[in-house]
């Protein structure tokens, strides 16, 4: 016969108290010479009051989603820095190292952490990057700040906000219940219920089945957007290896070539693209062999 434990038998079995708060604070802790991780926004854009109207917006998380918005957005608009994340260095004199705005466009997002807020000018088009790794403690406080300097209300329920990111294939359990090991690269989303069920990406690619979720920044996200009405879509691509690759790249954008044409129109396949592309695969054949 089998023993239902309740709490108080599992109490009574331990030998240790555990504390998780303190486990917490230990997942969370930070270097005490770093100030917590937050947007720091474009000077004209600093006051709380003001609202950045925004009615198409890609967000791209970690490093594949970041190096798809350089090759199909960036590469082919002039966009303007309007925020960037950061957790700045604590100088000897107390004041914190900042960049200027310049200084952080100019890096080259295969090189440096990106961590950037863009906007194109004359639209209400915006593009969210970040690729660092935010503690945990960051990620809810994170997500509040995106929300609260947006102007959503020309949103609309056929153009949701898209958010991209990238996950292992491994960390995928099929329906029957085992990890994924033969698919190389996939692509799943989640969606709120304010996308229509016609939406036509859902009707390309699979739901992200249970006991799969989402985590992380993209479920803060996906949570507070889906609070305040706002309709999103999260894209995962699944691939057998974290490096950036080409395929996943051109995975993405026929996905998102069936987005509404508000989005559509910004994420493009230019020469440009094509460019980085095979700069991108050439990388790749030269690190097998290397």
């Amino acid at each position: 016969m089998s023993t239902l434990y309740g709490h108080g038998d599992l109490a009574a079995e331990e030998t240790e108290t555990i504390d998780s708060d303190e486990e917490d604070q230990q997942r969370s802790s930070r270097d005490p010479n770093k100030l917590p991780f937050s947007i720091i926004w474009r000077d004209d854009l600093k006051n709380d009051d003001i609202k950045i109207p925004c009615s198409s917006l890609l967000i791209a998380l970690g490093a594949t989603a970041s190096a798809f918005a350089f090759t199909h957005v960036l590469c082919n608009y002039d966009l303007e820095l309007i925020g960037y994340g950061t957790d700045e260095k604590i100088s000897d004199d107390g004041n914190t190292e900042t960049k200027s705005f310049d200084q952080i466009k100019a890096q080259h997002y295969s090189t440096q952490s990106v961590d950037r807020i863009y906007r194109l000018p004359s639209s209400s088009f915006v593009l969210i990057q970040l690729n660092s790794s935010i503690k945990s403690d960051r990620i809810w406080p994170l997500s509040e700040q995106i929300l609260n300097k947006f102007n959503f209300s020309n949103l609309t329920n056929s153009n949701p906000i898209y958010v991209i990111q990238s996950r292992l294939s491994m960390d995928y359990v099929t329906i029957a219940g085992e990890f994924e090991s033969k698919a190389n690269l996939f692509i799943r989303y989640i969606k709120s219920s304010l996308v229509p069920i016609d939406d036509k990406i859902t009707q390309t690619i699979k739901p992200i089945e249970p006991p799969n979720a989402i985590r992380g920044l993209s479920a803060a996200l996906f949570t507070k957007l889906h609070q305040a009405n706002i309709p999103v879509i999260v894209l995962v691509v699944y691939q057998r290896h974290s490096s950036v690759n080409a395929d996943a790249l051109k995975l993405l954008q026929r996905i998102l070539d069936r987005t509404s044409p508000t989005l559509k129109q910004y994420v493009l396949s230019t020469e440009k693209t094509n460019k980085q592309l095979i700069r991108l695969a050439s990388i790749q054949a030269s690190n097998m062999y290397s």
